[in-house]
């Protein structure tokens, strides 16, 4: 029984909930944006330094720079450093642990303190997305090892720093994660009504240039070829080839183009995301995508580049991972929580991880909301509620009490 069992390895004294409280102000405060490289270089010191005492081999990992069409050309951005810990067992069965420590937040953004608005309410940059969930990742690896089933489990913890522009530098290095282990936990925020995710909408972003012909609009506007013309043209075609699929969004985040009204513009540039349910739903976005690229730079003066930025496959619920969550379910009951699952329409590493077949299980970070805005916030007993809820999982999957159920290989 848990109250037997696990009870005594859950309330070791430095993961009383104001410790973890006053670690979360103090990581959300340093900025983390993921362009912002001199502040991944600060954090990553920091998980290097929280990890360094466990037994386990610590490393960082240089990511390869970006690649994104821009309106001046195909642009390279750097990346931050990955950092990769590692335990090594004789175990017949290891674990990846896997977050981000960026956020959406530039540098010079507004949003940078924290501010406690109630007893369970915290304001503040990254505090939910995901801070909180690497605190919850750290802590539930530190109960864990101090339980006396700490040697009969492997765990791979892999923390990347560019999750939130699509993970394009660290997709090889999870998928090389995600190939050692036999599942997956990732600590992405909980959904609003603190349910796990079970499923998620597959993410890309692209970049395109069209390029047209100047000409002077008065005098000889048909010598001209407006390339915001074809450009518009472009995104109503891919709106309407899209729009018998449910399981299929676009939207076009940015466009850019033209200048003086006299002049017929030769340049038009936009930047637009699509999100796929499936494997059929990509399949769809590749044949219109492909189909309206061609018919574009078939007409006469005309011409478009179309870059992939980032793209993240959808994350399909299969019955492996569905196991692992109904024992998430019973840790739950243990600790009188409910736990359940439903679907997202964002994306995450998980998407990545989850591709190669291993069961993966998301949403195991804090309880919160208003990602991606000023207003995000974190419930503060969520922090203790999460790291508990993972240590009894990773307990009990190392004593053996559900790895019959497990097709681990």
């Amino acid at each position: 029984m848990y109250t037997k069992t696990y009870s005594s390895y859950l309330e070791p004294p430095n993961s009383k909930p104001e410790n973890l409280i006053r670690l979360l102000r103090t990581w959300a405060e340093i900025n983390t944006g993921s362009r912002n490289i001199e502040g991944l270089e600060k954090f990553q010191l920091l998980i290097e330094e929280a990890f360094q005492p466990f037994p386990a081999t610590v490393k960082t990992i240089p990511l390869a720079s970006q690649e994104i069409l821009r309106p001046e050309g195909r642009q390279h951005f750097s990346l931050g450093k990955a950092v990769s810990i590692i335990k090594q067992t004789n175990a017949s069965m290891s674990v990846l642990l896997s977050i981000h420590y960026d956020t959406v937040y530039a540098v010079d953004h507004p949003f940078q303190k924290c501010i406690t608005t109630d007893r369970n309410n915290m304001n503040g940059p990254g505090v939910a997305d995901a801070k909180g969930g690497l605190i919850v990742l750290l802590e539930a690896l530190k109960l864990f090892e101090l339980s006396p089933w700490s040697d009969r489990l492997g765990w791979e913890a892999l923390i990347v720093p560019d999750e939130e522009i699509g993970s394009i530098g660290s997709i090889p290095l999870l998928l090389e994660a995600a190939k050692r282990n036999d599942l997956a936990l990732v600590f992405e925020p909980a959904l609003p009504d603190g349910s796990l995710v079970g499923s998620r909408n597959g993410s890309s972003v692209y970049s395109a240039i069209v390029k047209g012909r100047a000409a002077h609009a008065g005098r000889d506007p048909e010598k001209g070829r407006n390339s915001i013309h074809a450009m518009a043209k472009f995104i109503v075609q891919m709106q309407e080839a899209f729009r018998p699929h449910s399981g299929i969004t676009l939207n076009v985040g940015e466009v850019i183009g033209g200048g003086a009204v006299n002049v017929v513009p030769d340049l038009a540039y936009l930047r637009f995301n699509i999100r796929t349910r499936n494997a059929e739903d990509q399949a769809i976005v590749s044949k219109v995508t492909e189909h309206l690229t061609s018919c574009l730079n078939r007409m006469e003066g005309f011409e478009i580049e179309i870059n992939v930025d980032s793209s993240r496959p959808p994350k399909v619920l299969d019955q492996e991972t569905i196991k692992v969550l109904n024992h998430f379910n019973d840790c739950g009951q243990d600790l009188g929580i409910q736990i359940q699952w439903r679907h997202s329409g964002g994306a995450s590493d998980a998407n990545i991880i989850g591709s190669v077949g291993i069961p993966t299980v998301d949403g195991l970070g804090v309880r919160g909301g208003g990602l991606h805005s000023p207003d995000e916030y974190v419930l503060l007993d969520s922090l203790s509620e999460r790291v508990k809820l993972t240590a009894l999982f990773l307990m009990k999957l190392a004593s053996g009490d559900f790895n019959q159920s497990l097709n681990v290989r």
